[in-house]
């Protein structure tokens, strides 16, 4: 049976390690001194050289989804206990690692990271449901609009420069703020309201009921709370929001998925908008 393909980035160890990861079948693999950039792969495999808690934050922030096996030297084990606990999913021992058992550890993790993300329903940082779990619910109320030929309304909420505040302060910083916008969406809707968060940036809440009604009062309040927070004098960050809606017609039905484009163009639009008005 044919595996799914995985591509591996590898920094800092062995040449040998190196080599037999090339050769294993369905692994695609680059190499670097150092990760210091953005980088959409399965699996980090890095030599621990220096701070373990420095390299997993390092990791988290530049490859965030990516599986992460850490090797160290048998006179730094600790260092590996401690990256295992950052998040590390494995930690391999340098001349303790028979041939193929590489490959085969990250084949596992990659397939366990998969698996989870594949089987949870809710976001890690702000415990509302992620898009995996909001789908469902928002295709059922697409097809109750459809049956009472009545709208359905979806208000959408961005944290701007999410990815820009990543780099620059760390993982940390983007889920504090993920979090204070969750806290500002939790605040302005309502208890029959069904709020998730849909990207790393993008919130969404399908308001249920008399959807129209609910747009204005749900907006106001979201409108009011994210000025409340923007006057805050205790603030110890900057949390910039754009707001948007969008309705789903029975008469002219369109997928969710076209309905999550449409929101998404428009809220960059508004975005670059605001950013040329700027003085």
């Amino acid at each position: 049976m044919a595996r799914d393909p995985i591509t591996a980035l590898v920094v800092g160890i062995d040449e040998d390690h190196h080599r037999e990861l090339t050769q294993e079948e369905g692994f695609t693999v680059e190499a670097a001194d150092r990760l210091d950039e953005e980088t959409d792969v399965d699996a980090v495999v890095v030599a621990l050289t220096g701070e373990p808690l420095d390299t997993l934050a390092t990791l988290r922030r530049h490859a965030p989804t990516a599986a992460v096996i850490v090797v160290t030297g048998a006179d730094n084990i600790a260092d590996g206990t401690v990256a295992m606990h950052a998040g590390a999913d494995d930690h391999l021992v340098e001349g303790s690692i028979p041939p193929g058992m590489l490959p085969r550890a990250i084949r596992y993790a990659v397939t366990v990271r998969r698996l989870r993300r594949e089987l949870s329903t809710q976001d890690d940082e702000t415990g509302l449901p992620n898009l995996r779990g909001f789908a469902p619910i928002a295709e059922h109320h697409l097809r109750m609009a459809d049956r009472a030929h009545q709208p359905a309304v979806f208000l959408f909420v961005r944290i701007e420069g999410l990815r820009g505040a990543v780099a620059a302060s760390g993982a940390d910083e983007g889920a504090a703020l993920a979090r204070e916008a969750a806290a500002l969406v939790l605040e302005a809707v309502r208890d029959a309201d069904v709020p998730a968060r849909i990207s790393a940036d993008t919130f969404c809440v399908l308001l249920t009921g008399e959807a129209r009604g609910a747009e204005a009062l749900v907006l106001s309040r979201l409108v009011e709370a994210i000025a409340v927070n923007d006057a805050r004098k205790d603030r110890s960050r900057h949390l910039s929001l754009s707001v948007g809606s969008a309705l789903y017609d029975p008469d002219r039905p369109i997928t969710l998925e076209q309905i999550f484009s449409n929101a998404d163009r428009r809220l960059a639009e508004q975005a670059a908008l605001a950013r040329s008005e700027e003085p």
